[in-house]
């Protein structure tokens, strides 16, 4: 009895004490890990999210840049971290959905507890301004009438979105191996190639009539710039959504996310960070914790059945 009763009474003293610190938190600064390069869109995003959170949370939130396999690089160490909300994540939901799947990683939405989603990537199909067709209906008579058109693929998703709407639509596409996003628009302006998946990247060429958005894949909603052009999931039952998520490793505790979850929607609703997604041409999407992750997990499940995993 008495081993038992120190047994308890040292259980008892470790809760107190993880408490305590819970309630604490923060008590030291914070790192947000960004599993790309500085510069791009995602870390445009991070740190104007961080600027606004360190200021809701009263300690800094460092930006850390590991970028490396479309994102999981980044995130396969966020996901080895203690789950005390002193290592956060920022990144596109491509980044613990999609890529991990085709990469044949044994980790997504489980391996983290998603904090709020802050934003949507434009994602879109494209093509050069001067193509010989205008909209999406004209591509798909060109295809048509000109087998082998050639689809720029960024990636092993996209590739298979595009197989999935050509045996719909009865054309031949030729699939072209890209070399990232930021090749896509001068292949596509150059001629070498039709039309492409975009992440975004497009919406700055859009000015310029460059590029040309052709179809939607959002899944749900309407693109910002081009609101009127058709959307893939509608049309052909498919999509490639991508959102800015602030996210942790898994298991943190209910009162540290509730922090954080706060913190996040401050910023996500502050004009700071509106100003900086105004300038980049990306909606604010502000969606809480709860409602993140069941997005999150109903995207993954859909991701695995049309990638066949």
């Amino acid at each position: 009895m008495k081993v038992l009763s120190a047994l308890f009474a040292a259980l008892i003293a470790t809760t107190a004490g993880t408490m305590a610190v819970a309630s604490d938190y923060p008590s030291k600064p914070i790192m947000m890990i960004v599993p790309t390069k500085a510069g791009g869109g995602v870390d445009t995003q991070a740190r104007a999210l961080a600027a606004v959170m360190e200021e809701v949370l009263g300690k800094p939130v460092h930006i850390v840049n590991k970028p490396g396999a479309g994102g999981t690089v980044g995130l396969q160490q966020l996901a080895a971290a203690r789950p005390d909300g002193y290592t956060l994540g920022a990144a596109a939901s491509v980044s613990f959905l999609q890529n991990p799947i085709t990469q044949g990683l044994n980790f997504g939405v489980k391996n983290f507890t998603i904090i709020a989603t802050t934003g949507a990537f434009q994602t879109a199909i494209v093509a050069a301004g001067n193509a010989p067709f205008k909209g999406w209906d004209e591509f798909v008579a060109y295809a048509k009438a000109n087998p082998g058109t050639k689809w720029y693929s960024l990636g092993q998703a996209d590739a298979k979105v595009m197989k999935t709407i050509a045996a719909k639509e009865g054309i031949n596409m030729h699939i072209v191996p890209g070399r990232g996003g930021a090749t896509l628009a001068p292949t596509l302006i150059a001629g070498d190639a039709h039309v492409s998946f975009s992440g975004g990247i497009h919406s700055k060429f859009l000015p310029s009539g460059e590029l040309q958005v052709l179809l939607s894949t959002l899944g749900t909603g309407k693109l910002m710039a081009t609101p009127d052009v058709p959307n893939s999931k509608e049309k052909y039952g498919v999509a490639l959504p991508n959102n800015m998520t602030v996210v942790a490793p898994a298991n943190l505790p209910a009162d540290i996310l509730a922090k954080l979850e706060a913190a996040a929607k401050t910023a996500c609703e502050s004009d700071r960070y509106a100003k900086v997604m105004e300038t980049i041409q990306y909606p604010v999407t502000c969606i809480n914790s709860a409602d993140s992750t069941a997005r999150y997990l109903e995207q993954e499940a859909a991701d695995k059945a049309l990638l066949g995993k």
